[in-house]
């Protein structure tokens, strides 16, 4: 039994190899956050894992979706024939402490997943210039046309989760003598994130009531949201570990 504990405390102390895993799918609003009538969106899931041993890992879980987006045209000011195009993007993102349990090893694994952490709400507004002058084909600059950006909105809040998946090997990385280097694998998960009340803008939460040619002066009319914030996560994507 001491042996056991022994074996147990080293592999704690000693990390044995990294790993992480990049993955798409669907953001899709629950309860209260379903009932504000936010859509489902587009995700992307990011995850750096220290592995202790090969049954647990822990690390950081980033993630974010764009759950509203919109543009309209107008005059830029008392300039009635400079045209500028706004563009109103409503995001969410969030990070989170990640502890990942494998209990059986194969060539198809099964995961389970702890999260803690916190979610940001935010829209942010870009005025863009409609000139073609603004775009120069000869940098890599693809902010040229931004006059200005502004965060209208931005709330966080504590959130927490649970999730699970699938690990299936795609590919055992050797070296040239045949030594074990890594694993690449295929990943099909859920978790849902449970998030904390904040207060937020969704798509068309933003009107422009009267516009001044003269003095540029806007009336802004805010249609403010304030829900939890709790999400279910559908992902496909590739894990790879390095040993």
């Amino acid at each position: 039994m001491r042996k056991i504990f022994f074996i147990l405390f080293i592999s704690t102390i000693f990390p044995q190899y990294f790993g992480g895993n990049i993955s798409i799918g669907g953001a899709f609003p629950q309860r209260e956050f379903k009932a504000q009538e936010v859509p489902a969106s587009f995700a992307i899931d990011l995850n750096a894992l220290y592995y202790i041993n090969d049954y647990a890992a822990v690390g950081l879980n980033l993630g974010g979706a764009q759950y509203g987006y919109a543009e309209r045209e107008g005059a830029m000011m008392s300039w009635s024939s400079v045209t500028v195009t706004e563009e109103t993007r409503n995001n969410v993102g969030y990070g989170n402490l990640l502890l990942k349990i494998i209990p059986f090893q194969g060539p198809v694994k099964i995961y389970g997943e702890g999260l803690i952490g916190l979610k940001n709400l935010n829209t942010i507004v870009k005025i863009m210039s409609n000139s073609s002058n603004c775009d120069d084909e000869g940098t890599d600059d693809i902010n040229e046309c931004e006059i200005a950006a502004e965060t209208k909105a931005s709330d966080t809040a504590f959130g927490y989760g649970i999730g699970g998946g699938l690990e299936v090997v795609l590919w055992n990385m050797k070296d040239v003598e045949d030594n074990p280097t890594g694993i690449l694998s295929l990943i099909v998960s859920a978790k849902h994130l449970w998030g904390g009340d904040v207060e937020y803008l969704k798509e068309g939460g933003i009107t422009v009531d009267s516009y001044d040619p003269v003095t540029g002066q806007q009336n802004i009319i805010y249609d403010w949201n304030q829900s939890r914030t709790d999400v279910m996560h559908y992902n496909i994507g590739v894990h790879f570990t390095s040993k």
